[in-house]
């Protein structure tokens, strides 16, 4: 009897135990590991890219196809996988899909030779295939390796629901900016197939929390985007115009909504600002990490557009800013290079607009200023520009009773309230970060103003952003070199600019660029990538003027850049391959360009130069 009634109270103390429903997993845990069974998917794959690699042979076309072939599919099984690995873990993403070229940040770093399936789609598309079969091997060695270790990348891993629907809204900008202009995969030219893979990707890792709190509209736009890019895999012909304006950026507006409306919103603290309607939306990226000032503090932009135009800034107080960036000209000049403050020779370089200048991490053409407020202060005690110096331009503005006041109102802290340089340089930097203005006939376009471009204007988008390759290296919105989606780095690139815009007796340029300031090789050359906003209005082109029209650009540009005009630059970071633009292409792509040109609006109450 006892052991009977022991044994039932055992059976009772366990009942509730059994009742308890087992927990279900959380969105993120859901999501996670489907990403793990995707990070099987992809290593996989990276085998057989080793194993074809493997079997390339002289005088087999079809080793080389199979090799091609297991590549692309490895890419687009990374693209199951890319939006996970290149928010949280952007090294390891760097590994399997970095550009093909060298990295680094400083002089002093070592630099990072390039790896992964970037490269090795450039040495499966070489002429001469099978010599490069040894890199090729080491490279898919590495590429196996790295898959293998994902696994790793897990081990006390754990994020948010917010944070990995920031990633989300991340990598809907990646697709929209880079995927769709074909970035990472130029010569296979798979980046509208890759987008679609991507914007499945997206939509999966969004299905846990759609089951839980259902937007139809989240998933009809999603399904339509993803039907839209399946349905066009063409990447020369794809519109990418109404791809955008259908589908991707209507889906960007409802995702942030929907991420607000669930409380999952995370406040964005870097440049690219999640909050903002779509990306090209005049607020998407945020000035102030380019100086930290409340970007609604006009007293700080009304010093520094005071001191742009006070010739007191200089020397012998003969030049202002404004004397090689007139507003009128867009603010630049009109010459291939601006004349020295003694106005007997000419600077090294162009003087490029200053709209738009402020978005970017480095400044000079050299990028050898890591912020503005550095270059500002470098302008002006250079000795061929504005030769100023300190004490005599801090005296010259304390005898103006009315700087006195501006600087007072600009800064708030006691000891920035009397002129010093560094108020100066802020000034300016302010006033300069304020000249963008975002209202070109593209910009109305984008903000929903259909009749702002003619059909042939938005094909010269479609071919800027597909074909033609310049949205690879101008990014949208602003199309400079910052780099989408984080648009944390600003991108430099070798393009081979000759010394005149003569095809016929082209010489290659002796200016060695970021060389002077990083001398290793494959900075020779180098020079950072400038907006094409107003870029009817800024000629002459390129860091030394050399060139005068944007059909001799284009035409440079389609030729392969400087190696397409033989000057045999080995270290070209720019395809040295014909791009094949018809002239009728060419022309699209210079109209579409040409509707990038601001309305510049003087302000009201001031001297009618001042904008």
């Amino acid at each position: 009897m006892p052991v009977i009634v022991t044994g039932i109270l055992v059976i009772l103390l366990l009942l509730p135990s059994l009742a308890l429903p087992l927990k279900a997993p959380s969105c993120t845990e859901q999501v996670i590991g489907d990403v793990k069974i995707k990070c099987g998917v992809f290593a996989q794959s990276c085998g057989q890219v080793q194993l074809e690699i493997g079997r390339l042979k002289q005088d087999d076309a079809g080793s080389i196809k199979n090799a091609r072939f297991a590549l692309l599919a490895c890419r687009r099984d990374y693209k199951a996988i890319a939006w996970f690995l290149e928010y949280y873990f952007k090294t390891s993403a760097a590994g399997f899909n970095a550009p093909p070229k060298f990295d680094a940040e400083e002089p002093e770093d070592d630099y990072r030779e390039p790896v992964g399936m970037q490269v090795m789609e450039a040495l499966l598309f070489d002429k001469n295939v099978v010599a490069r079969k040894e890199k090729l091997q080491q490279l898919a060695d590495l590429l196996v390796n790295a898959a293998h270790n994902l696994p790793g990348l897990f081990i006390n891993f754990h994020t948010s629901d917010a944070q990995l629907l920031r990633s989300l809204q991340v990598t809907l900008v990646r697709i929209m900016t880079l995927d769709i202009t074909g970035y990472d995969a130029p010569l296979f030219k798979s980046g509208i197939a890759e987008a679609g893979d991507a914007m499945v990707a997206l939509q999966n890792a969004l299905a846990p929390y759609l089951r839980q709190q259902p937007s139809a509209r989240v998933s009809s736009l999603l399904a339509d985007g993803i039907s839209y890019l399946k349905a066009h895999t063409d990447f020369n012909s794809f519109n990418r115009m109404r791809f955008l304006t259908v589908y991707a950026m209507p889906l960007q507006e409802e995702l942030n909504r929907y991420i607000v409306q669930a409380k999952l919103d995370v406040k964005s603290t870097g440049i690219f600002n999640a909050q903002a309607k779509n990306i090209f939306s005049r607020d998407a990226l945020n000035s102030r990490v380019f100086l930290d000032f409340p970007e609604k503090n006009r007293q700080l932009i009304a010093l520094g557009r005071r001191l742009f135009f006070d010739k007191r800034l200089s020397g012998p107080a003969t030049r202002s800013c404004a004397t090689c960036h007139q507003p009128e000209r867009y603010f630049t000049d009109g010459l291939p290079q601006s004349k020295t403050i003694s106005r007997h020779g000419h600077v090294l370089r162009n003087a490029p607009t200053l709209l738009y200048a402020g978005f970017q991490y480095s400044q000079f053409w050299d990028a050898r200023a890591k912020s503005m407020v550095e270059q500002v202060q470098e302008v002006l005690h250079n000795k061929q520009e504005m030769a100023g110096n300190d004490s005599i331009i801090i005296s010259r503005l304390l005898r103006d009773k009315s700087y006195a006041a501006l600087f007072k109102s600009a800064f708030p802290m006691p000891v920035y309230q009397r002129a010093t340089m560094y108020g100066i340089a802020e000034g300016l930097t302010a006033y300069v970060l304020s000249l963008s203005p975002r209202n070109s006939a593209f910009d109305r376009y984008m903000a929903g103003d259909r009749a702002a471009l003619t059909n042939s204007e938005i094909n010269g988008f479609n071919l800027f952003m597909g074909k033609g390759q310049c949205g690879s290296c101008h990014f949208a919105p602003l199309f400079n070199g910052l780099v989408p989606p984080f648009y944390e780095t600003s991108e430099m690139e070798i393009i081979g600019v000759p010394q005149t815009d003569s095809r016929k007796n082209a010489l290659a340029d002796t200016d060695e660029g970021a060389y002077r300031q990083m001398p290793v090789n494959y900075m020779k050359g180098a020079f950072k990538t400038p907006t094409v906003r107003n870029i009817a209005k800024t000629g002459p082109y390129m860091h030394s003027g050399a060139f005068h029209n944007l059909n001799t650009v284009m035409d440079f540009y389609n030729a392969g850049g400087g190696n397409g005009w033989g000057l045999n630059n080995g270290d070209q970071t720019l395809a040295s391959d014909s791009l094949k633009l018809t002239k009728r292409e060419i022309k699209a792509i210079v109209a579409f360009m040409n509707i990038l040109t601001d309305k510049l609006v003087r302000k009201k109450g001031l001297d009618p130069k001042l904008y």
